[in-house]
């Protein structure tokens, strides 16, 4: 199934061990404590695991996940979960989902479910985006941007991208809403709020939106248009690394990161990105 054309590509992509890089509330109760090729600690971590002990079992699975020994991981990792450990939960679901192990949908979406009702960030966005891909009905969009409020309000800068990205009401937005449907008014489509999580997304550094956000200030999207913060915007994505600020900022034969540095430091002098009133007015 291929995704909505305003959904990122890389959401189909997302490596295992990169998602177990990433930030979240629940992540803190059981963390990656162990190197896979010390011998010594994996045994000690072993007999932890074989007597219950959580946090042990989900740092056991992921060793074995190291070594592509995924019926094995699928064991920990499920053990883990049953436990209560919402990282664990989202990590076997990922499993699943990579088609690493046998079981598909059936066996990924409780234990998704599981790990975003526990409050993990990283399952909810997933979960969102499960949502989003049943196709177009309206109630669908709007579960999958309730999901992605609540991995938002944590601070996820994905979730903060995608949720904006549902409020535009210029292209994929929903116009049409009940009046007896709570999650309707809430969900339905809305500039100002779009603005208000792009510029959340974009200030903690999401490359993506800060793109985005450059072009709705290029083009006047849910504001008056403003050329300075245009360009501003532009170089603070190419500069985190953007493929499509760094090919439109520049098209010369030097390297990237070279550019980058450049646009860095020409932040430091005269206007400032920021981002507009309406966006700045929700905060209030």
């Amino acid at each position: 199934m291929q995704y909505p054309r305003h959904l990122p590509r890389l959401l189909a992509s997302l490596a295992l061990l990169g998602s177990l890089g990433a930030g979240s509330a629940w992540a803190s109760t059981c963390t990656i404590v162990v190197d896979p090729s010390d011998a010594p600690a994996v045994e000690a971590l072993k007999a932890k695991a074989a007597v219950g002990d959580a946090c042990a079992q989900f740092n056991l699975g992921y060793v074995y996940y190291t070594r592509q020994a995924y019926p094995l991981s699928e064991l920990w990792y499920a053990q883990a979960a049953d436990q209560g450990v919402a990282r664990a939960a989202f990590e076997l679901a990922i499993l699943y989902r990579d088609e690493l192990l046998p079981g598909g949908d059936g066996k990924r979406l409780p234990l998704l479910e599981q790990a975003a009702n526990q409050g993990l960030d990283l399952a909810q966005v997933e979960l969102g985006v499960d949502y989003l891909l049943q196709g177009d009905d309206s109630q669908q969009q709007f579960i999958a941007m309730q999901w992605f409020e609540k991995a938002a309000v944590q601070g996820n800068t994905h979730a903060q991208y995608l949720l904006a990205e549902e409020y535009w009401s210029d292209d994929n937005g929903i116009q049409d809403i009940g009046s007896d449907d709570g999650l309707a008014e809430r969900y339905v489509s809305n500039d100002d709020k779009a603005l208000q999580w792009l510029c959340k997304a974009a200030l903690g550094g999401y490359a993506q939106a800060q793109y985005g956000l450059s072009h709705a200030y290029s083009i006047g999207r849910g504001m008056p248009s403003n050329q300075v913060q245009r360009r501003l915007w532009l170089e603070k994505a190419a500069a985190s690394g953007s493929q499509e600020a760094i090919a439109e900022l520049d098209s010369s034969d030097s390297a990237w990161y070279t550019r980058a540095e450049q646009w860095l430091k020409r932040q430091t002098v005269s206007e400032e990105a920021r981002c507009p009133d309406v966006a700045l007015a929700l905060e209030q």
